[in-house]
């Protein structure tokens, strides 16, 4: 793994397509910046780009799960768009390299994308199944208008929004700061510094605490690893974007602290402990998460541990 973790792969000298490279401090401080003016746009737009003032009253009525995607979406692309954007200007701008670079690779990008959905759909499986399993979590009757089979419609549109919002964190975190604060100092300190930057910007949500804390760095870890491991951005990109909806919108508990929109498929109901049920915040804020958290890091590093064994193999019998 220790060949695999060196900036001289070509996951990190990426960055040395342009005519300079971002110091790792003003990579960090302009990371945070950039989040910044994102949240303050989204803010100062939210009110007239808001659904309930477009006269939709009948889909609203009959469509709720829809008229809420709808809703989410626009939410969704206001506070994550404008980073795409602010990124690519600092690329142009100062870096001068092409967007690509932070791990937009075409090659291989639909296996990576397809791979990701998948296994961030079993890793949230697996979470919402350790609740249930003791007894944290069940599953109850949908009847309400938005939920169950007849928001299909919304559940399946609101993905839209959840892949731009994944994107977006992806590109800032694990595609450009893993990657500048790598090269120029090492791996490590850039998969820590992105770690802690990604838990720092969700610092302000509902129900946020120590124990959040802790495995917002171990879902930053963990995707730093993955997308090391598979040498472009394509699969974390997908991973963060179907937890996120299928925590909400498939098994219809909280997602950061916020109640599910665009429907959800079925609906887990928590009692217990914050420390099981993650409180305010959501299952993500719990023990549980901790767990497949830690599994995921830890399968991860052994993958890269034996994808340079078998490198040094290919090695040997070349010069063999």
């Amino acid at each position: 793994m220790k060949t695999l973790l060196q900036p001289q792969t070509s996951t990190f000298t990426l960055a040395n397509q342009g005519k300079r490279v971002t110091h790792p401090v003003v990579a960090v401080l302009l990371s945070f910046v950039i989040i910044f003016i994102s949240i303050m746009l989204a803010e100062t737009f939210s009110t007239s780009l808001n659904p309930d003032n477009w006269g939709l009253e009948q889909l609203r009525s009959n469509q709720p799960a829809v008229f809420s995607a709808l809703g989410k979406i626009i939410s969704l692309w206001l506070l994550n768009v404008p980073i795409y954007i602010l990124l690519w200007v600092w690329l142009a701008s100062f870096e001068r390299r092409p967007y690509w670079t932070l791990g937009f690779i075409r090659q291989g990008m639909f296996p990576a994308y397809l791979s990701g959905l998948g296994i961030g759909f079993i890793m949230m499986s697996a979470m919402v199944g350790i609740v249930v399993l003791f007894g944290v979590g069940k599953f109850i009757p949908v009847n309400a208008p938005a939920e169950g089979l007849s928001a299909l419609g919304g559940i399946m549109l609101v993905c839209v929004g959840w892949v731009v919002q994944a994107a977006a964190e992806e590109t800032v975190f694990r595609g450009w700061l893993l990657q500048t604060v790598s090269n120029r100092t090492n791996v490590w300190i850039g998969v820590t510094l992105s770690s802690l930057c990604f838990a720092a910007v969700h610092c302000l949500n509902n129900g946020f605490s120590p124990l959040v804390l802790c495995n917002l760095v171990l879902f930053g870890l963990f995707l730093a690893l993955y997308r090391i491991a598979d040498g472009s951005l394509w699969g974390v990109c997908a991973w963060h974007a179907v937890w996120n909806w299928a925590l909400g919108n498939i098994f219809g508990a909280d997602v950061s602290g916020s109640a599910p929109e665009g429907g959800r498929l079925l609906h887990i109901s928590l009692a217990g402990p914050d420390w099981l049920t993650g409180g305010a915040f959501g299952l993500e804020g719990s023990v549980a998460t901790t767990a497949i958290f830690v599994i995921g890091i830890v399968c991860v590093g052994l993958y890269l541990n034996k994808k340079q064994q078998n490198d040094k193999k290919s090695i040997l019998q070349a010069n063999g």
